[in-house]
């Protein structure tokens, strides 16, 4: 008798469900357009904003020869981390749409021959310029064409032409996260010139490597961490040292004399945890590394294309601090063996199709507030690859992966460089006539 009841509940709930569905969908249709439109006219207005924002790329012509270590590099990345700019008030956020532009480096090989570029933003180019010049005054820049526009715009045409692509994105160990650092430019600096490396040299010998008809493209995507993301940075930082810190347990070890003695924590944990907290101590950037490797089907190498520029980045490895990683939810690998299982094939050139398109726009995960949107009419579920894709670099670590080859380079007669040093007119030069005459200078009176 009771089941009966209960039956006889659930159906006429499952009845007056159904029938307020049927006759008042308006109704739910309209609240959910309520909650809806904010998100979507922001995502529009930062779309704007974003469209208004000319970004141009400059190539840099490296000098003959480089003494300055990437310590100048990184007084360069902190130029940049100087002109971050987000919405200050109601009007820049919901109606100009202001968000945190961005500024890509670059590194790229066309058959091994090496460029570097940097797209950014084009109000931002004279102070790009004056930080380069600053701290390398012998280098050159040049606005430059866009290297993008040598190959087809889509991932179809490029398939039609013959070329094949593997393709990925680098992240941190995600058992660590962003807090702990890779290895910088002040672990392979040495006091004797002769000892000293350049830890740019393998990934720049990994350029070189390429056949003629190949192509090999590595961007490294920034943007200054601001507000909301800059106050959760530093949330991370103090919650990953305070838990260091509570990790205390007195242990024995023996000395170099032989003595055991009891200590709170070894020397490498010491130095861990001022590795952590040097690193929040520097200005912090939203990273994104994606590589392109472009060959001709005939010559492709999916060997190379999923190990050289990862073995490469791979020096920058630390066991007790950090290490780049594959992100496996961005690459253009896939087999029955992954997840969903089905459709390979055609997963895989989903996925190619998705990187390629992401390279071309330096696209950035959660440029507006709805770009999420962007990722589902890709077959792979690219949002796992948004999720995966963040991680945080400080200065020191973008200028230990990026920064002008030094003399210590081995590449160097593969790298574009200046042929000859431009330098200003000779202190003494005469802008008078015979003595006493005045020579008058354009624009004088």
């Amino acid at each position: 008798m009771y089941m009966v009841e209960i039956l006889q509940v659930i159906q006429y709930v499952q009845t007056a469900t159904f029938n307020l569905m049927f006759h008042y969908w308006w109704l739910f249709l309209f609240i959910g357009l309520i909650f809806a439109t904010p998100a979507l006219w922001l995502s529009y207005a930062q779309a704007y904003y974003k469209k208004n924002n000319v970004y141009i790329l400059i190539e840099l012509h490296v000098p003959r020869e480089v003494k300055r270590s990437p310590r100048a590099m990184e007084q360069v990345f902190t130029a940049i981390y100087g002109v971050k700019n987000n919405w200050a008030n109601f009007e820049e956020k919901w109606w100009q749409g202001e968000v945190p532009l961005w500024f890509s480096c670059e590194v790229v090989s066309f058959g091994g021959e090496i460029h570097f570029y940097m797209h950014i933003p084009k109000k931002h180019r004279n102070m790009v310029e004056a930080a380069l010049y600053s701290h390398y005054p012998d280098i050159e820049i040049t606005e430059a064409e866009d290297y993008i526009t040598r190959l087809p715009p889509t991932m179809r045409e490029l398939d039609a032409r013959g070329y094949n692509i593997f393709g990925n994105e680098l992240i941190l160990d995600r058992t660590k996260g962003s807090a702990f650092p890779i290895r910088t430019y002040e672990d392979f600096e040495e006091q004797v010139e002769e000892k000293q490396l350049d830890p740019v040299a393998d990934i720049l010998e990994t350029l070189v490597k390429i056949k003629p008809q190949e192509h090999l493209w590595v961007q490294i995507i920034i943007r200054p961490l601001v507000d909301a993301s800059l106050v959760a940075w530093k949330k991370e930082g103090d919650e990953t040292i305070k838990e260091m810190k509570e990790k205390v347990g007195r242990r024995p070890v023996q000395t170099a004399f032989g003595e055991m003695v009891m200590i709170d924590r070894s020397p490498g944990e010491l130095e861990i945890m001022k590795a952590v907290d040097r690193k929040f101590e520097r200005p912090a950037f939203q990273t994104i590394i994606r590589y392109l490797y472009i060959s001709p089907k005939e010559l492709f190498n999916s060997n190379f294309g999923q190990r050289g520029v990862f073995t490469a980045f791979n020096q920058y490895m630390s066991q007790s601090l950090n290490e780049f990683k594959h992100n496996v939810k961005a690459w253009t690998r896939s087999s029955f063996w992954y997840w969903p299982y089905f459709f390979p094939q055609r997963r895989s050139f989903a996925r190619k199709e998705h990187i390629y398109v992401n390279y071309r726009g330096r696209r950035m995960y959660g440029e507006t507030t709805t770009s999420a949107l962007f990722d589902i009419k890709f077959f792979h579920f690219g949002f796992a690859a948004r999720t995966w894709g963040q991680m945080v670099l400080n200065t020191t670590e973008l200028a230990t992966i990026y920064h002008i080859p030094t003399f210590a380079v081995l590449t160097g007669p593969l790298v574009r460089r200046v042929e000859a040093r431009k330098v200003g007119p000779p202190a003494g030069l005469a802008i008078y006539g015979k003595e006493g005459e005045e020579k008058k200078l354009p624009g004088m009176k």
